[in-house]
């Protein structure tokens, strides 16, 4: 016999008596169906928790008016994640039976069936994004390029890095390789460093910090244990969230209760160890999770010990002639908890601790015979090692509240504080006569206050349906940094009067000092968005208005470096920029199966408080950094149209995007004259980006290939030009094409993927020749071609073991990326040159996870 969904509501109840007939009498339970407002057309908006399938599938009644009938077998004990946001009923639906191994079947215009999905079909799901738009939507249906990876694919891929991360990304990367601060910040479109936002739950990390050899701090603060979700935002978003995303957005959502505990269950844990060769690591984490009445909570630990990531062959010499990478100990910790109270039907407070530390020691063998001078090494340095700290500690409050009322349906506000900071200790062995010990220290840290307000409102005018979002975000950063060292003789002679006395020049040691005047950074922003649907149409219109004030703090150590004996003047005043970000996007479906999308996006980017105040010297090594307190905030218009399309057989996905630049900040610029080479960041006046961008999917199985097998592809292309002289944007990496062939069951899977890349032929040789200091000609990355295999397979309903082999063919190869960090002509060229085999990537690797879904 048939049960029915208990409606919350009074509406009237509809019979499931057809559904139940062409069930031929197997036994099913029926939804009720609530007459639905009055519509004129298409999408549906949806506010439907995680919770039972069956409540779930009363919810979409609710809201859609369809019949929907479910075998009571099939239903019973599963779970469904939910929906949000504006969608076809149809897409609703393929988002609520995500996880439950169920299809649906169509008997009528507004009748389904459910029925278990075939063994070994694969579902044509598309994902939803939360960062295009600040609310859940498909990814079909913005008019922006996202790419979205969840906690499954992480997992399959074996993802402990952020490089990996993007492994199989065209036009996005991570470079790095071979430096002391490992993996640098991502790579979109040829835009990169601090004009990426990266955010975990909506939380910015901290910007890059580069002066001198011994301070160098990257935007690595996250490990992707603790991530459900990672989603890629391409091109401008300023709009969305003001001057950190003038280049795209990539966010991380971590773990919440829901991601852990089964459905029908009130505790759940997911235990999971790993292993990878590329960097002799291994992982243990814990998850625990469990839910009381209205009240949940998590609690997770993970904990990566291993070494440094190995290079092609590499052999173990020292300077220059180094091409094995620098000899590392890492340990990285993370600890994640929430703790969650669900006091209404659509009401949630949440609270959130999480703490990130990466710890590891370096001996920095490359050093030795430095410093290099054009390739030639002057013997000073006869040993190098050290310690860097990374930390991140972030406390959250976040609620959300069923409002409504004319204003708002639903309010959402968070308060987070964040510090994150970077400590770097060196010791090196210096000899010029004298022998000594010489240390430094250096520290780089934020602290944060975010507060974020959002409000949403849905509504309909004539044959038009609005969701408007709109609210605040009040940002204050605090950055400081320092720098000091000693000096103690390690023999007799040449000044030294015994082992252990301090040395008796004064340039061994550095009194405390910073680079930059201790900023404190306001930000006062409003954002507003309107997501209008108009029969086949979808505009999606935005502005944001920010208001930035830099207040400059003359620090005595700011003033050690830049006024050592206090005789001149300096001015504190603040900055200030006032900035209207606009940004109108359109979707168009030219059928049910293909859609046609467009977008003008602006963004933004202030400068820096380095690039305006700061100053380090090193005559030592025929050096300055100069500020240029006249620098121009960034700003960019950009251009972005596609089609995609989405069958049972498959999907693709085609873009092309066109971006403008204008006073593009260069902070490794070269300045004429002197007697000792200066660097001055600059505002490079006018640069393009362009490029095109395609992926797609083809299920072979509807061809007649045996069920689960497929085949996908992505390629990208990106061409950047510096209009002020012709030259090239060296930050932009060379075409790049993704392929694989697939097989995926229920219980097993694997896939083949052969990543092609291009010789880098576009490079500006003024600004960039070869990682090893030599200036007879540019070095351009060779292109190549490498092969990897990765499976999984599910020892049980709980266990699931996932694998990989990395580069089967034992490829020797660089990624452009890593190689123009050495920059020939600017101040890393001076510092850290590097023999170009240690920055090649690993050969032949291996990794294997293991995970307990308890």
């Amino acid at each position: 016999m048939y049960s029915r969904f208990n409606r919350r509501s009074s509406s009237p109840v509809l019979s499931l008596l057809t559904a139940a007939l062409l069930l031929a009498s197997a036994p099913a339970m029926a939804a009720n169906a609530a007459e639905p407002a009055a519509r004129s057309h298409g999408n549906y908006s949806f506010s439907i928790e995680q919770q039972p399938l069956v409540s779930a599938l009363n919810a979409f009644t609710a809201v859609t008016g369809w019949q929907v009938g479910l075998p009571a077998e099939l239903g019973q004990g599963v779970s469904s994640p939910g929906v949000r946001g504006a969608l076809s009923p149809e897409k609703a639906l393929d988002r609520l039976l995500v996880g439950t191994n169920l299809s649906y079947r169509k008997l009528g215009n507004n009748t389904i069936v459910l029925e278990k999905r075939a063994a070994g079909s694969v579902l044509n799901l598309q994902q939803v994004t939360i960062s295009a738009t600040r609310n859940e939507q498909d990814v079909s249906s913005v008019p922006s390029t996202v790419t979205v990876q969840d906690r499954k694919a992480l997992d399959r891929q074996n993802v402990n890095t952020i490089r990996e991360l993007v492994r199989y990304e065209p036009n996005v990367s991570v470079g790095g390789a071979g430096t002391r601060a490992s993996n640098a910040g991502y790579n979109n479109r040829g835009i990169d460093g601090d004009r990426i936002l990266t955010q975990v739950d909506g939380v910015e990390v901290p910007d890059n910090f580069f002066n001198g050899p011994y301070a160098k701090t990257r935007r690595n603060y996250v490990d992707p244990e603790i991530v459900k979700r990672v989603e890629i935002l391409r091109g401008p978003a300023s709009a969305l969230y003001g001057s950190s995303a003038i280049g795209g957005a990539v966010s991380y959502f971590t773990l919440d209760p829901d991601d852990i505990i089964k459905p029908g269950q009130d505790v759940g844990a997911r235990l999971k160890t790993g292993y990878s060769s590329a960097d002799d690591s291994w992982l243990t984490s814990g998850t625990v999770a469990g839910r009381v009445q209205d009240f949940d909570g998590l609690l997770h630990l993970s904990q990566r010990n291993g070494h440094e990531m190995e290079s092609y062959d590499g052999n173990n010499a020292t300077g220059l002639a180094r091409t094995g990478a620098n000899p590392e100990d890492a340990r990285t910790t993370n600890i994640l908890a929430k703790l969650g109270w669900n006091y209404g039907d659509d009401n949630r407070l949440g609270l959130t601790y999480e703490k990130f530390k990466d710890d590891r020691d370096v001996n920095l063998k490359n050093a030795v015979g430095g410093p290099f001078i054009g390739g030639r090494g002057m013997n000073l340095y006869r040993a190098r090692s050290g310690n860097d700290t990374i930390t991140r500690e972030r406390f959250g409050l976040e609620n959300t509240f069923a409002l409504e009322s004319p204003v708002a349906d639903r309010i959402k506000t968070s308060l987070n504080y964040q510090i994150a900071k970077t400590d770097q200790t060196t010791a090196e062995i210096y000899q010029a006569g004298r022998r000594v010990l010489r240390t430094r220290d250096t520290l780089y840290e934020e602290k944060q206050w975010v507060f974020d307000a959002q409000l949403d409102k849905a509504f309909s005018i004539g044959e038009t349906d609005h969701q408007v979002t709109y609210g605040t975000t009040l940002k204050q950063q605090k950055v400081t940094g320092s720098r000091e060292g000693s000096a103690s003789c390690l023999a007799v002679g040449s000044g030294c009067t015994a082992v252990g006395a301090p040395s008796p020049m004064a340039g061994d040691s550095v009194k405390k000092s910073s680079d930059f005047p201790d900023p404190t950074i306001n930000t006062y922003s409003l954002f507003a968005q309107d997501q209008i649907t108009w029969n086949k149409w979808t505009f999606l219109p935005a502005v944001r208005y920010d208001y930035t004030q830099l207040k400059p703090k003359l620090t005595q150590e700011f003033l050690n470096t830049v006024d050592p004996n206090r005789i001149y003047d300096h001015s504190n005043a603040e900055k200030t920029w006032h900035r209207v970000t606009p940004k109108f996007g359109l979707t168009y479906a030219l059928t049910d199966h293909y859609t046609w999308f467009g977008q003008y996006a602006e963004g933004f980017r202030t400068p820096s408080a380095k690039a305006l105040y700061g100053r380090f010297e090193n005559l030592n090594e025929g050096y300055t950094v100069e500020p240029n307190p006249n620098l121009k905030p960034e700003s960019s218009k950009g251009v972005e149209t596609g089609i995609r399309g989405n069958f049972d057989e498959g999907s693709f996905d085609i873009a092309v995007f066109y971006n403008k630049y204008r006073d593009f900040i260069d902070e490794d610029a070269s300045v004429a004259g002197g007697t000792v080479q200066q660097f001055e960041a600059n505002n490079i006046k006018h640069a393009t980006i362009k490029g095109i961008e395609a992926k797609g999917r083809l299920n072979l199985d509807a061809f007649g290939a045996p069920q689960g097998l497929y085949t996908q592809g992505s390629v990208g292309y990106t061409y950047g030009r510096n209009d002020d002289n012709g030259e090239p944007l060296n930050s932009v990496n060379p075409l790049k094409g993704v392929f694989g062939l697939g097989y995926e069951q229920e219980q097993y899977g694997a896939l083949v993927s052969w990543t092609l890349v291009k010789k880098q032929n576009r490079v500006d040789s003024t600004t960039f020749h070869a990682p090893d200091g030599s200036t007879s000609a540019p070095f351009k990355t060779p292109g190549f071609g490498i092969v990897d295999l990765t499976g999984y397979y599910k020892v049980t309903n709980d266990v699931t073991i996932n694998g990989g082999l990395y580069n089967l063919t034992d490829k020797k190869y660089w990624n452009w990326d890593d190689v123009r960090s050495y920059d020939g002509v600017g101040e890393a060229g001076v510092t850290a040159p590097a023999n170009l085999d240690r920055l090649t990537q690993p050969g032949r690797n291996f990794a294997i996870n293991l995970i307990w879904d308890i």
